[in-house]
């Protein structure tokens, strides 16, 4: 297996993300597939943000918003007496986290519209793989009221990443100095570049917003599927119920140190369903693998979704089994479990994703039984069509407050 990382490089250019050419994310956020000195720059002042010590000092805030945001949402799901939509309910509940993170101002201007910000998520994913079709069916979705619809929706998101931009650069001109906590200001001073346009910085951050109002968005994917496989393990589901119910949540210390057996079953959703499916790099050098020739500068493809499942690395590979995780993720064999990829251009957020979506797992079932909708107890599938993978059935469930902490529903 090939394991020698300092061969492989980020694409220094990418096509525009756009939905028919209306801008979204653009090609130079810290945290997109883009490769280059200026994404290598903006990194590197990114980084300290999401170290676990940073997360550790940014915890209460954290957990204030999950916990809020989660209860908000879930008691809205239950009111509409509908089946809850996974995907849409973590969809919201991660939007209204962004307030954690620095992105509320006006009255919590970022939480109190989460609804509004997971739509517009939910359609630029639903589209924006769609618009490279045959010129007829292109013609025809240009033409698609949803479309038109969600153009301006990108819009509108974009003014509001304007505005909350607007705020935070009056903020830093008060006294110059950047609250460590908020990643707005982290963004600012990263884009910071006296050799450059003032409307092409003004882009650079406003592509970094965005893309984190979308980034945000894979932990919501995540964590749906993480529900999906673990309300159908009666097992697994009872053992992080009462793991969850019995947890210590008062810092991120003694949270991880609550719930192991929950972070093995994240573990094993992230090996059966990485979020992205694929990543891409750049060959530096040309290489020679059996009998196949790559050249220098060759883009290729890794896909997770395979390596995880093959059944050289893998026991049992399609089965979800959280206990492969017991001793953590030591002792697998290096590059065949890359959730979050691997080496130096590892993924920045992992540390706050873990964070958070442990929260938003205790937040649900601390006060809450899920059980999947009747007739469906055995569904399951996911959507492996585009990058992001998400789950498509099983996805509908049902929430049933808890009265007693230590009850925990046998009915599936």
């Amino acid at each position: 297996m090939l394991t020698d990382l300092t061969i492989f490089k980020k694409a220094a250019t990418i096509p525009n993300r756009t939905l028919f050419n209306q801008r979204i994310t653009g090609t130079s956020s810290f945290l997109t597939i883009q490769g280059g000195s200026r994404w290598a720059l903006k990194r590197k002042s990114m980084s300290a943000y999401f170290t676990k010590v940073h997360m550790a000092c940014m915890y209460d805030k954290c957990k204030d918003f999950i916990l809020r945001g989660t209860e908000k949402c879930v008691r809205e799901g239950i009111s509409s007496r509908e089946p809850i939509n996974l995907n849409e309910l973590y969809g919201e509940v991660f939007q209204y986290f962004l307030g954690a993170l620095g992105f509320d101002i006006d009255c919590e201007l970022v939480s109190s519209n989460a609804k509004f910000h997971n739509l517009c998520i939910q359609r630029i994913l639903k589209w924006v793989p769609l618009q490279l079709q045959t010129p007829i069916e292109t013609w025809k979705m240009k033409r698609n009221p949803e479309v038109i619809e969600t153009l301006e929706m990108v819009k509108k998101l974009r003014q509001i990443a304007g505005h909350i931009l607007d705020f935070k650069h009056k903020e830093l001109g008060k006294d110059g100095h950047a609250n460590e906590n908020d990643i707005i200001h982290m963004v600012i001073n990263a884009n910071k570049d006296d050799n450059e346009e003032p409307s092409r910085v003004r882009d650079f951050e406003l592509d970094d917003v965005m893309t984190i109002f979308l980034v945000i968005d894979n932990m919501a994917k995540t964590l749906a599927t993480f529900f999906v496989e673990v309300i159908r393990n009666h097992d697994v589901y009872e053992k992080v119920s009462r793991e969850v119910r019995a947890a210590d949540i008062s810092s991120l210390h003694t949270m991880d140190t609550s719930l192991p057996y929950t972070e093995m079953a994240i573990l094993e959703t992230l090996r059966l369903h990485p979020t992205l499916m694929r990543g891409i790099r750049i060959v530096g050098k040309n290489l020679t693998l059996k009998d196949l020739t790559i050249t220098a500068k060759s883009m290729i493809f890794f896909g997770q979704l395979v390596l995880h499942k093959h059944p050289d690395f893998w026991e049992s590979p399609e089965e979800f089994t959280p206990e492969r995780f017991a001793n953590g993720t030591g002792f697998i064999e290096p590059f065949t479990y890359l959730p979050f990829v691997a080496g130096p251009r590892v993924c920045m957020g992992k540390h706050l994703a873990m964070l958070s979506m442990k929260l938003a797992i205790v937040a649900t079932l601390k006060n809450y039984d899920m059980r999947p909708v009747p007739g469906q107890e055995k569904d399951k599938e996911w959507d492996l069509r585009f990058t992001i993978v998400r789950p498509i059935k099983g996805h509908l469930v049902d929430l049933f407050e808890v009265k007693d902490s230590s009850e925990i529903s046998h009915n599936f």
